[in-house]
């Protein structure tokens, strides 16, 4: 004859071996209804832009849109279709420049803003002017840079540095500024490094922020090259869409503006998907 004590753990473990099956259930139920929500967005998402291309379609087909100004989706895929390889061309060259602006720009924003951050009088002496060069237009400094570089790819290299550099450095600085000081405090009880904190305790307490700035630092190098190749350049897609407009070919330049369109979804792709594998530690 068991013992009260044997039946109560008996059960109690019952109990536990429940439980836990009940949560791993719900677990994997809460799994497979995110996928089946995410395919459901997907599904939608691209038969809404069915509907528009259709309904694009329609209108020009009809005349009430005029297809000499907003051209029609058949022939803008019958455009890119027959000038793929030349598209691909000018896009490689935009790309190019794009991202290395941005690297340069970012890198530089970065190690600018933990740079300035660290350093409380150095930081309000230098807000002022961040402030001021950040109200400048950037498209108004394309002429400069051409000036300085020349028609070459470091003009427009340059013009997606200066727009992603404050961008990422005053994300980056936000982000600085909103560690908790006590994590600081305990990094330095620990008696650690000013290395140790930086790598321990700033840089993933900033990683949020610095995406936020990457983030917004891919669309923008992307303008930045596009509005200098519009100014003056020998090619690259936004040199295509200054000629596309001025033969008025609107196929063409609406050609151009779904290829920068797919080039800019998929860096913002890799840069949010390098952001989710960064801060993987935050969802265990």
């Amino acid at each position: 004859m068991m013992s009260p004590t044997s039946i109560t753990g008996s059960l109690a473990a019952r109990v536990d071996a429940e439980l836990n099956d009940a949560i791993a259930t719900s677990a994997i139920v809460t799994v497979r209804n995110r996928r089946g929500m995410s395919v459901l967005i997907r599904v939608l998402q691209v038969l809404s832009l069915v509907v528009v291309l259709a309904i694009w379609e329609w209108f020009a087909a009809v005349g009430i849109l005029n297809p000499l100004f907003f051209s029609r989706p058949s022939a803008i895929g019958g455009f890119f279709v027959s000038n793929f390889g030349a598209l691909m061309a000018d896009a490689g060259v935009t790309l190019r420049a794009t991202l290395l602006g941005f690297a340069i720009g970012s890198v530089a924003g970065v190690a600018a803003a933990f740079a300035i951050t660290a350093v409380s009088l150095l930081d309000r002496v230098l807000q002022p002017w961040i402030s001021v060069l950040m109200s400048i237009p950037r498209v108004a400094l394309a002429p400069l840079f051409l000036l300085w570089f020349g028609i070459t790819e470091m003009s427009k290299v340059a013009l997606a540095v200066s727009i992603v550099f404050f961008m990422v450095l005053v994300s980056t600085a936000a982000g600085t500024k909103s560690v908790p000081p006590d994590l600081v405090s305990l990094g330095r009880a620990f008696h650690a490094s000013p290395w140790q904190r930086f790598r321990t305790i700033m840089l993933p307490a900033c990683v949020p922020a610095i995406f936020a700035g990457l983030r917004l630092g891919v669309v923008t190098s992307i303008l930045g090259v596009v509005s200098s190749e519009m100014v003056a350049s020998s090619s690259g897609l936004g040199q295509k869409v200054v000629l596309y407009g001025q033969n008025f070919n609107s196929a063409g330049v609406f050609a151009v503006l779904a290829l920068l369109a797919v080039i800019t979804t998929a860096m913002n792709g890799v840069v949010a998907w390098t952001e989710h594998t960064l801060l993987r530690w935050q969802r265990l």
